[in-house]
């Protein structure tokens, strides 16, 4: 009903794309849209018998419908009673995954009963939002990133799309953008804190919360609701949510990175990209084998292996500390022997120190021929001749 508003009638699609953004809902949506569709449905919005603009505006269709259920904070309410004498519905709380007040740090209360009045909030029919204290990082960083669109004009979609794919390679979910598995990047999506956020923000928006839509987000480039991407770009481990929002300023304006990261000055001094995130090192550091490093990061086999090939300076390094650990355990153990039993002859040795003599024979020979040198002589007397 925008063309009742005296205030927008006959004035510049500019006027309008403010009052959406500002004041309603499409504000979370519009950014996603080029300029070009803008302006065409700021045009549209003014004609009394047009409702495709609304579908436009909020990348929603009649088998994929979003909730909107009205949302509002307690003081919120109470500094607006004390400020201007009565309170209001506030736009950025009506984000379709906002579930906290980034203001107050508070879980928003949203209207049970569905009215076609725009009556304000009350007490009598109000239910809080249901929020784990697990979620509450989580549902700032959503809260902040849905109040940041509102002051978003355009998206850069190429930008944005190799700035998310660069980030799931940083933090380890891909290894490759062109041999991606999207299986995995479901399973790793729905054990993020931004899907939790999802099932209680949208419980009916199946498609949204099982993570299938992340594949054509990034690669596909088919036009779906913005609500996917704020979930996306909730989930991708964000330390706070002021980095989430710079980060997707970035993005948004086209500052992003090449996918395999900065090119170098100097070519000569070009060295291999690390793309193995901080933990997965962690981990390969502390534990000596894939079963470790399966239970330590909660990952299968074949994503350890993967990590492995795909940075092989991870692999070297790890290689080298267990060798250098392996030959420790092995000499340590061939020197106790030799010490338990001072009789024992070298195919004593041989015989009780089986697996660790023939692993230094395979990969370290030299240091072996210097152990068995260091050891006492044990035919240092001469033996009896017999008649």
């Amino acid at each position: 009903s925008l063309e009742k508003f005296v205030a927008i009638s006959r004035v510049e699609p500019a006027s309008i794309l403010r009052l959406l953004r500002e004041h309603t809902v499409a504000g979370f949506y519009l950014p996603f849209l080029s300029e070009q569709v803008q302006r065409e449905l700021a045009s549209e919005a003014l004609h009394p018998h047009s409702t495709h603009w609304v579908r436009a505006a909020l990348g929603s269709s009649r088998t994929r419908q979003v909730a909107h259920p009205l949302k509002w904070c307690r003081r919120c309410i109470q500094d607006d009673i004390a400020t201007i004498g009565r309170p209001f519905w506030h736009t950025a709380h009506q984000s379709p995954i906002a579930l906290i007040c980034i203001l107050h740090n508070e879980p928003l209360h949203w209207r049970a009963q569905r009215s076609k009045q725009w009556r304000l909030p009350r007490q009598d029919d109000d239910v809080e939002t249901p929020l784990p204290d697990t979620l509450q990082k989580a549902a700032s960083i959503a809260a902040a990133l849905s109040a940041h669109l509102q002051k978003t004009p355009f998206i850069d979609m190429t930008s944005l799309r190799r700035c998310t794919l660069y980030r799931l390679q940083e933090i380890g979910v891909i290894h490759s953008v062109n041999g991606a598995r999207h299986e995995r990047m479901a399973q790793w999506f729905t054990s993020t804190t931004a899907y939790a956020i999802a099932r209680i923000a949208q419980p009916k928006f199946a498609e949204h919360i099982d993570g299938s839509a992340i594949p054509r987000l990034l690669w596909r480039q088919k036009r779906t609701t913005a609500i996917s991407w704020m979930l996306l770009w909730s989930a991708l481990q964000w330390k706070s949510s002021n980095e989430a929002i710079h980060s997707f300023a970035d993005a948004a304006a086209g500052h992003s990175p090449p996918i395999r990261g900065q090119l170098q000055l100097f070519s000569e001094l070009e060295t291999g990209t690390r793309r193995t995130p901080e933990y997965v090192r962690d981990a390969f550091q502390t534990c000596d084998s894939y079963a470790q490093v399966m239970e330590h990061s909660k990952v299968s086999r074949h994503d350890v292996v993967r990590w492995l090939e795909t940075d092989p300076e991870l692999r070297i390094e790890w290689k080298a500390r267990l060798r250098e650990s392996r030959q420790i355990e092995c000499i340590e153990r061939i020197r106790n022997f030799a010490k338990n039993a001072p009789q024992s002859r070298r195919a004593d040795i041989e015989n009780n120190c089986s697996a660790e003599y023939r692993w230094m024979r395979e990969h370290a020979p030299n240091q072996l021929i210097a152990l068995m040198k260091s050891l006492t002589n044990r035919n240092s007397t001469q033996s009896l001749l017999q008649y």
